[in-house]
């Protein structure tokens, strides 16, 4: 053991190991402490329960919106903003115009730009959410229709 016989050095480790061992909990229980009060409950990737629509919400305030088997011909992935208000529990998406022209360029086989903007037209809008576990609820705010998704 290191210092066996002398009381003044194991005194002096004692004490600078029980100081950073402090020094290293008060850091990381306030690393803690600021994640959870400053992460987003929303963000990662959440598969819809009764589509194939998924929905990857980014940390810089985009959500990729994706169709993988919805249409015949193509994948179809839109970028769209958001906002969370954490003390509401509201998520609000909003139709990115640019982003939406270039989805609209490259638009392969029979899929038409109504089809895609009809389908960002029903994603766009307020929704209360609610996250349990593994699951988010997605209630709209004006007429209360509800989608359930699964974190994946």
């Amino acid at each position: 053991m290191i210092a066996e016989k002398d009381e003044r050095k194991r005194n002096i480790l004692w004490r600078t190991t029980m100081a950073i061992s402090s020094v290293l909990i008060i850091v990381i229980a306030a690393f803690f402490i600021i994640k959870l009060f400053t992460d987003n409950p929303m963000e990662g990737k959440w598969a819809y329960e009764d589509s194939d629509l998924i929905i990857h919400v980014k940390s810089n305030g985009t959500a990729v919106i994706q169709w993988p088997e919805q249409f015949d011909s193509a994948e179809v992935s839109v970028l769209m903003k958001y906002d969370v208000n954490k003390d509401e529990k509201t998520f609000s998406l909003h139709r990115d115009e640019l982003a939406m022209k270039e989805a609209m360029e490259n638009l392969e086989g029979d899929l038409t730009e109504e089809t895609l903007d009809s389908a960002m037209k029903s994603l766009e809008g307020s929704y209360d959410y609610n996250i349990e576990q593994s699951h988010l609820t997605l209630t709209e705010r004006e007429y209360g229709e509800q989608m359930v998704f699964v974190k994946k």
